[in-house]
């Protein structure tokens, strides 16, 4: 083979190895892509502007879960409190359909400032109970209601003497635990015991120790009397009351709901608008709660 010959041998030779070696480069690079390349994509998918949302809404439901579980396991629990009762001191006992109150089982009730509550013979507040708001009204003595008793009262009184020309006059509001057990007790022996249980409340079971009950006379007598219904006051304050938030209390109708006989004289403070509700429907405040007396 000639020198010239020679030189074109060796430069072919030398392109095949050149073109051998550019291509197993590249099925190698191929190879090595095949292998990266799924990380890459998976990396670069979602654009930064979705990734961001993602993870706000990630956030979110992380939050809510966190808050829904916290709620689920830290609520409060408040459970219904058991009432309280003054037991009775006899076997059950009734005079001429009127229940002996020592014979009856009482709950115990608190009125937290409430002029609503119902107080009887079959709810009673404790020995401690005092109003905080005990005032002394105009055209009452000494004696003492609630305050908002007291204005409303004063306002009844105002009215009535404008249009009857005689005003109405406190003769008890306010009596304590202790006064209440001796009027009870007096009435008992002085009067008999079938009299006390449907005239005088049992210690505790008063509304007269609420500051929201009085007993009320035509201005200048200072007695307690079944007549006051049928005096010209009587009759004013039985008529417009409710205009006052004053209900006429105990009225024969209602005794076996009640259990106390018609009292003409007594009238306890509910606000106007249950006074009102009361007096439209000729209910009694028993009623009302549907706590009537369940007679024997």
């Amino acid at each position: 083979m000639s020198k010239k010959y020679g030189r074109y041998f060796t430069r072919l030779v030398t392109l095949l190895c050149l073109l051998i070696a550019t291509g197993t480069f590249t099925i190698y690079a191929n190879s090595l892509h095949d292998r990266i390349a799924p990380v890459s994509v998976k990396a670069d998918v979602m654009p930064s502007d979705q990734l961001a949302a993602k993870a706000t809404e990630e956030s979110t439901e992380a939050t809510t879960t966190e808050a829904t579980t916290e709620s689920i396991t830290e609520a409060p629990v408040t459970p219904t409190p058991e009432p309280e009762y003054v037991e009775p001191i006899m076997k059950e006992a009734w005079y001429n359909g009127y229940s002996d109150p020592r014979s009856v089982r009482a709950e115990i009730v608190i009125p937290d400032g409430s002029v609503t509550v119902l107080v009887n013979k079959y709810y009673t507040l404790t020995e401690d109970y005092v109003p905080d708001d005990l005032v002394n009204p105009k055209h009452a003595g000494e004696q003492k209601l609630r305050k908002e008793a007291a204005e409303a009262y004063e306002k009844m009184y105002d009215a009535c003497k404008e249009e009857v020309g005689q005003g109405i006059y406190l003769i008890s509001g306010y009596r304590s635990f202790s006064l209440q057990k001796t009027l009870f007790t007096r009435s008992m022996n002085k009067r008999s015991l079938a009299f006390a249980c449907k005239r005088n409340a049992y210690q505790g079971r008063s509304e007269h120790q609420l500051g929201l009950a009085m007993d009320i006379s035509p201005e200048g007598s200072t007695v307690i009397s079944d007549d006051f219904g049928k005096t010209k006051v009587g009759q004013w304050v039985d008529n417009n009351c409710h205009k006052y938030g004053f209900i006429r209390r105990f009225q024969g109708q209602w005794s076996k709901e009640t259990g106390y006989d018609n009292e003409a004289w007594h009238y306890r403070y509910v606000g106007v608008e249950l006074a009102t509700y009361l007096t439209e429907h000729d209910m009694s405040l028993e009623a009302y709660y549907d706590k009537c007396q369940v007679m024997p």
